[in-house]
């Protein structure tokens, strides 16, 4: 059992709340499209996301943070699987959200290209992360290592560089001087 499901009962109160307001002008809503959170865990995102979109699907590995998820909320759509191979169509998703989540995934470039397959075209998947370069997150880059979580974070321009090779458009934006908000629009070329 990994340490997410180990702490998955906890977790909402271990990890500081998730304020959507503050980002909301800068993430693309369709609001009659499924919204999927991935590595959405115990909904903590998704459920503040519940009164902008038609539905929000949470993927995450772990049960025990899927069963905390769906004790908070019945209108969430829970599916358990990974990043790297997700159980959905090319072409079926309109916005992925990636909050928090990105430097936990061991796949990351697949986890890109997969993204990039089943979003629609013009869809759009946005990430919010910390940026390794900023010399503020030094202890949370120990930290995440002390407890060999296996994190890889990027600089902003660094996952801009990734996201671009899978064909996506990118722009980010800074948050706090440690954390950005990375928006890649899935261009229109034949994936």
């Amino acid at each position: 059992m990994d340490l997410f499901s180990r702490i998955a009962s906890k977790y909402d109160h271990i990890i500081k709340g998730f304020d959507l307001e503050t980002i909301i002008h800068d993430f693309p809503i369709y609001e009659n499209d499924l919204m999927l959170d991935l590595g959405g865990g115990t909904g903590r995102v998704a459920i503040p996301f519940l009164k902008y979109v038609n539905e929000c699907l949470i993927l995450d590995r772990s049960f025990e943070m899927l069963k905390q998820a769906q004790a908070k909320s019945r209108d969430l759509l829970l599916v358990q699987g990974t990043s790297d191979f997700m159980p959905f169509r090319e072409n079926t998703i309109m916005q992925i959200f990636v909050n928090d989540v990105l430097h936990h995934i061991h796949r990351q470039t697949e986890t890109l290209r997969e993204s990039y397959h089943i979003l629609k075209n013009q869809g759009t998947m946005t990430i919010r992360d910390y940026d390794r370069k900023y010399l503020g997150n030094i202890f949370l880059l120990i930290f995440e290592k002390l407890l060999r979580f296996g994190s890889k974070f990027f600089s902003p321009q660094e996952l801009k560089d990734q996201c671009m090779e899978f064909g996506f458009t990118v722009n980010w934006k800074r948050l706090t001087k440690g954390t950005y908000l990375l928006s890649a629009e899935k261009n229109l070329r034949s994936s």
